[in-house]
C-alpha cells in the first residue's frame, strides 16, 4: 500500500509542478503586458539650452504616458544649441516647471529633477567665492637666521579675488631634496584622485625630513600686510604662508544662466547657500506638488575634481582623526614631516577626513533636506574623493550608469 501511494505521488508531483509553473507563466505574461507601476520605466528628460515650451512639455509627457514611462527626471543641460527664452531659474522657467508638474500629475507620471543645471554637480551663479570649493595654496620664503627676522610673505595663489590665511609655519630648511611624490593625488589638490590609495612606506632619506618638533607656528606674528616679525635662530629657515582659495570649478554642462561656482562640498553653510539659490525657488514654485508629483531629486555623477579645505577644517580634522593637522600642513607643499611613514599616514587621514566631510555635509545633508520636504534623494555615488558606498548610503535611491 505504501509503495502504491509513493508511486501515485511520483506521478502527481510533476503535474502539480507543471500546473504551478503554468500559473506563474500566466502571471509573468500578464505582468509584461501590463506591468505594475513599480516595474515601469523611468527616463531622463533633457531640457536643452532653455528651448522649452508648454506645448512641447505636454507633447513629451503624453508620449511618455503612451510608452509606459512612469517617471521623468528633468535635466537642464547645455548641448551647444542656441539659447531659448526659458532661461534657467527665470520666472518663465519656473512657471514651465510647475506646468510640467501639473501635466505630469494629470497623466499619472511622477517627476524628479537634477539638483543643478548640467549633470555635475552642485553649482550655480548664486554661489560666491567664499562658498565655492576651496583648495590649499602656499607661498614659500627662505630666511637666514642670525638677523632681525622681518620677512615679507607673498600671498599665495588667489582666485576670483578671494583668499584666506590658514597658518604660517617655519622650519629649518632640509638639506635633502626628496619630496613627496604624486602630491596632487595624495593631497586632493587638483582634478585627480585615486580611491583606495594606500600610504607609501618607501624609505626616505633623513636629510629630506622636517623634524616635527622644530616646526614653528608663527601665524600670530604675521600682520595683515603679510609681514612676519620674528628673530629666527641660526641657520636657513623655510617659511610657508598657507591659505585657501576657490578652485574655480563650475557645474557642467550647464546653460549660461545656470552655470556658476561649485559649492564647497565639506560645508553645510555652503550647501545652505546653494539650497537657497538653486533649490528653494523650485520648491516654492511647486508648492503642494512637492512630494506628490515631484517626488525626488537627483545628485548626479561627481565630475568636478577635488577641494581640500573648508572653514573649520582644523576642528573637524581633530574630531575625526583625533589630532591636530596644523603641524603636518607642510606635507601639502611636498615636505616630509617626522618621517616618510608619518607623512604618508597623515595624508591618508587627510584624504579620509575630506571624504567623511563630503559624505556628512554634502550627500547626507542634502538628502536630509530633501526628506524634510517630503521627497526622496537619488545619488550616483562615484567619481569623487570619497567612499562610494558611504556616499551612496546617504541617498534613498542609489544609481549607477552602464
Amino acid at each position: 500500500m505504501k509503495k502504491r501511494i509513493i508511486f501515485l505521488l511520483m506521478l502527481l508531483f510533476p503535474c502539480l509542478m507543471l500546473s504551478a509553473w503554468s500559473g506563474e507563466m500566466r502571471q509573468l505574461r500578464k505582468g509584461f503586458a501590463c506591468p505594475p507601476e513599480s516595474a515601469q520605466a523611468r527616463t531622463w528628460w533633457h531640457w536643452i539650452n532653455g528651448n522649452v515650451t508648454a506645448d512641447g512639455i505636454t507633447a513629451d509627457l503624453e508620449a511618455m504616458k503612451r510608452a509606459g514611462v512612469s517617471e521623468a527626471q528633468i535635466f537642464n543641460v547645455d548641448q551647444g544649441f542656441p539659447e531659448g527664452d526659458a532661461e534657467y531659474m527665470s520666472r518663465k522657467w519656473l512657471r514651465l516647471f510647475r506646468f510640467a508638474a501639473e501635466e505630469a500629475g494629470r497623466l499619472g507620471i511622477s517627476l524628479g529633477f537634477n539638483n543643478a543645471a548640467g549633470w555635475s554637480a552642485t553649482g550655480g551663479p548664486w554661489v560666491t567665492p567664499e562658498y565655492g570649493m576651496q583648495k590649499v595654496v602656499w607661498s614659500e620664503t627662505e630666511v637666514d637666521g642670525d638677523s632681525r627676522g622681518r620677512a615679507e610673505l607673498p600671498i599665495p595663489e588667489k582666485n576670483l579675488g578671494y583668499y584666506r590665511d590658514i597658518a604660517v609655519l617655519a622650519f629649518p630648511s632640509p638639506d635633502g631634496k626628496a619630496r613627496i611624490g604624486k602630491l596632487e593625488v595624495k593631497t586632493l589638490s587638483g582634478q585627480t584622485f585615486e580611491n583606495g590609495l594606500l600610504p607609501d612606506f618607501s624609505p626616505v632619506p633623513s636629510s629630506s625630513v622636517v623634524d616635527r618638533s622644530r616646526i614653528l607656528d608663527l601665524t600670530a606674528l604675521m600682520n595683515e600686510d603679510g609681514v612676519l616679525d620674528y628673530d629666527f635662530p641660526q641657520g636657513k629657515w623655510t617659511v610657508l604662508r598657507i591659505g585657501h582659495t576657490p578652485t574655480g570649478v563650475e557645474n557642467r554642462p550647464a546653460n549660461r544662466t545656470g552655470r556658476g561656482l561649485e559649492c564647497d562640498k565639506m560645508s553645510r553653510k555652503a550647501a545652505d547657500v546653494y539650497w537657497d539659490g538653486g533649490i528653494r525657488p523650485i520648491l516654492d514654485c511647486l508648492g503642494d506638488l512637492v512630494g506628490t508629483v515631484v517626488t525626488n531629486c537627483l545628485i548626479d555623477s561627481y565630475e568636478v575634481g577635488c577641494g581640500n579645505w573648508t572653514p573649520g577644517f582644523r576642528k573637524e580634522f581633530r574630531r575625526i582623526a583625533g589630532y591636530d593637522c596644523i603641524p603636518y600642513l607642510a606635507t601639502l607643499a611636498g615636505y616630509y614631516v617626522g618621517s616618510g611613514e608619518e607623512s604618508e599616514r597623515f595624508l591618508w587621514d587627510f584624504r579620509n577626513v575630506i571624504g567623511r566631510l563630503m559624505e556628512e555635509n554634502y550627500f547626507g545633508y542634502l538628502a536630509g533636506r530633501f526628506r524634510e520636504c517630503g521627497m526622496l534623494c537619488s545619488i550616483e555615488p562615484y567619481g569623487g574623493p570619497f567612499d562610494c558606498l558611504d556616499a551612496g548610503a546617504a541617498g534613498d535611491i542609489p544609481m549607477g550608469e552602464f
